[in-house]
């Protein structure tokens, strides 16, 4: 019989959740491309404009969840909302699939102009 180390166990329980994990990235990004695609399509708004708006949707949404979790019994979950360190993780997981704007290195851009 073969032995499964606690370490083993908590390996699997890794990979499981990181797939999950995708698995709801993928949803969420679809269910929200979706709704985008309508809102923008639907309202003619600039495209910046919709994406404000989508980012004060999760807002509202984080809000609702974090009221839902005030009490010590509300949810079994355990979870409890700490606004600021939160707002700081949701930017964080935002910086981190945007690509940042290259900056010129203007020591090594080729000279334009007159010589």
């Amino acid at each position: 019989m073969v032995e499964i180390s606690e370490q083993d166990v908590a390996d699997e329980r890794k990979r499981e959740t990181a797939l999950r994990s995708e698995a709801a990235r993928g949803d969420l990004r679809q269910a929200m491309m979706t709704a985008f695609c309508n809102v923008l399509h639907g309202t003619q708004l600039p495209p910046m404009n919709v994406l404000v708006l989508a980012a004060e949707a999760l807002g509202s949404i984080y809000t609702e969840i974090a009221d839902a979790h005030c009490c010590d019994d509300a949810c079994p979950c355990g979870w409890r909302a700490r606004p600021e360190a939160d707002v700081k993780v949701l930017q964080k997981a935002l910086a981190r699939v945007v690509p940042a704007a290259s900056t010129i290195d203007l020591r090594i851009a080729p000279v334009a102009g007159r010589s």
